[in-house]
């Protein structure tokens, strides 16, 4: 019998020594590609998560993307839907309602100029602003009271039937029973 020194030098020996060496490298290799790929796919993971995540924050901060119904117009937020019919103030304020939606009522210029260029010229509608009895004082139908101001005024004559008509050019006070065209407003959506 060969001692262990003498195996050591013999082929045979050597061969599964250094297979037993390449097996174990391999293996070695193997689970190093294994890490790389865990390591790989975990940070690739995180970045979808981040992407996904900053998606749905920047849809919930836009704000910017507002909808309005077919046949209405955008704008600043509020949607418009000018009618084609003549109506009595309240007729009109009760299609505005059945739409969800009330007259205008106008909080800045722009909105006031939107308006004005919205409408076809010579066809004046009512905006949300009557006499409420008994005084004799311009109120929104939020129940705001109109304060005239740089925006605009109301021109005309004024008594306890008086809702205002916006044309092109003014904001004029006429006899709520007349027959105009209603514009109806609503937030969008």
């Amino acid at each position: 019998m060969k001692t262990f020194e003498e195996m050591e030098t013999e082929d045979g020996y050597m061969r599964l020594k250094f297979k037993n060496r390449f097996e174990s490298r391999k293996k070695s290799k193997d689970v190093a590609l294994y890490l790389q790929c865990y390591c790989l796919m975990l940070v690739l993971g995180c970045i979808g998560t981040l992407i996904i995540m900053m998606a749905v924050i920047g849809l919930n901060f836009r704000g910017t993307n507002y909808v309005c119904p077919n046949d209405w117009l955008l704008s600043q937020g509020k949607c418009y839907r000018f009618s084609t019919f003549s109506k009595t103030w309240n007729e009109s304020q009760r299609d505005c309602l059945k739409l969800q939606a009330h007259l205008p009522v106008i909080q800045n210029s722009k909105e006031l100029e939107f308006i004005q260029k919205s409408l076809k010229s010579g066809q004046p509608s009512w905006l949300g602003l009557c006499i409420a009895p008994p005084g004799k004082q311009w109120v929104w139908i939020n129940e705001h009271l109109f304060v005239e101001q740089e925006i605009f005024s109301v021109i005309g004559a004024i008594d306890n039937m008086s809702c205002a008509v916006i044309t092109r050019n003014h904001v004029y006070s006429e006899d709520c029973g007349s027959k105009f065209k209603g514009i109806c407003q609503r937030d969008a959506v």
